[in-house]
């Protein structure tokens, strides 16, 4: 997230005040605890000040838990304190009722006098109505105190409600001279401990990983956020997680790793529909289904628009993590569903022409016709780099 006090010199916040600015961005640090737990709602953080002093924050935990609004009015532990106080929320407190109360009428009840927000909910159930609530009933309200850094905290959000469709985040690992894997395909291990740790929490921070069938054959991999050394799942209880393979032929081992970890952790397969439903692909279905794996078709050549559609419309996803071979991370860029990138660099030359190049053949013939990209972040993770970069035009 970019500095707050570089936004502060640009005078974007010049209508709050220094104490305004630093109770919100408590508040937007205490959303940002919640970070992978969430989905599908947003992440929102409060802080109830009375006096200049803190009497009492909250943050949304859980879909179906407290909103952060709520749970700071509950967590106050002297409630006359709460008449005539100031709430600070990252997010348009909502109005209507859920799997929870409206934030609103808890805010009104609460005899709050002043409500400062980060930004409006893009919500079309709550946009705006919930300031309009607020301000009948008397109480005072502002909107845009770091509203960029709040719709950068939920961009997931933000994306899923407009579009209906996932966030979906690609993270590549290569060398500094761009290859992410030796001449004969050896990968393990390009980037350093400090990134592989970065990797778990991200992965922990999405639905799902999403990646191909020649990935899990060539590395077998596990792709659960995971504590790398015991490789045991991080955390998982509690947290929806899915792992999504794209297998048009169903030539995942009965051994893999994937296949013998599906009791516990949550696995789809697409299929391809065009594919012959001979006796073997059929009893191959079936074995994988009953170790609990999820077999879906999609159109032939495997849609990825549709099979990100389904994921959405079907299990709730609102987030993917790309992690997968040039091929399919080709696909994906030339269908422009790429929303946001995670390039890990290391201090590392491998040379060659071989074909671990970061992408595939993208029949670019001018320097001035490539896909570009915005750098919005570069930082260090052990010795590596870590490069965070969205589409060219790409907007909230």
């Amino acid at each position: 997230m970019k500095n707050f006090k570089t936004m502060d010199k640009k005078n974007i916040n010049k209508d709050f005040s220094n104490d305004d600015k630093k109770f919100m961005r408590t508040a937007l640090r205490l959303a940002s605890r919640a970070a992978g737990m969430t989905s599908p709602n947003p992440m929102v953080g409060a802080v109830i000040v009375r006096d200049g002093k803190i009497i009492s924050s909250g943050y949304h935990k859980k879909a179906g838990l407290a909103h952060a609004e709520v749970e700071a009015i509950n967590l106050c532990r002297e409630r006359e304190l709460l008449k005539g106080a100031k709430m600070y929320v990252t997010l348009e407190p909502c109005s209507f009722y859920g799997k929870t109360p409206p934030c609103t009428k808890a805010i009104i009840e609460s005899k709050i006098k002043e409500v400062i927000i980060a930004v409006k909910d893009p919500n079309p159930k709550v946009s705006g109505n919930g300031i309009a609530e607020l301000q009948k009933n008397g109480i005072n309200t502002r909107t845009g105190l770091y509203e960029k850094h709040a719709k950068l905290l939920n961009e997931i959000f933000f994306k899923h409600i407009s579009k209906r469709m996932p966030f979906l985040t690609a993270k590549i690992a290569a060398s500094i001279d761009g290859k992410t894997a030796a001449g004969n395909g050896h990968s393990k291990w390009i980037t350093g401990v400090q990134s592989r740790k970065m990797v778990q929490k991200l992965r922990y921070e999405h639905d799902c990983v999403l990646t191909g069938i020649n990935t899990i054959v060539a590395d077998n991999p596990l792709l659960y956020p995971r504590d790398i050394l015991t490789e045991k799942p991080k955390m998982l209880c509690g947290k929806r997680f899915y792992r999504v393979i794209l297998d048009s032929g169903l030539k995942i081992s009965k051994y893999s790793r994937i296949v013998q970890t599906a009791a516990t952790v949550n696995t789809i397969i697409f299929t391809s529909e065009t594919n012959k439903k001979t006796t073997a692909f059929k009893g191959k279905i079936k074995f994988l289904e009953n170790q609990g794996i999820i077999i879906k078709t999609a159109p032939a050549g495997l849609d990825l628009e549709y099979i990100l559609k389904s994921l959405y419309d079907d299990y709730t996803i609102t987030s993917v993590m790309l992690e997968a071979g040039r091929n399919l991370l080709t696909s994906f860029l030339k269908n422009n569903l790429i929303d946001k990138y995670f390039i890990f660099m290391a201090p590392k030359i491998i040379g060659g022409s071989g074909s671990y190049g970061m992408f595939s053949e993208l029949n670019i013939k001018n320097v001035n016709h490539t896909y570009r990209l915005n750098i919005y972040d570069v930082k260090k993770t052990g010795d590596d780099l870590l490069i965070t970069a969205y589409p060219e035009g790409h907007k909230l």
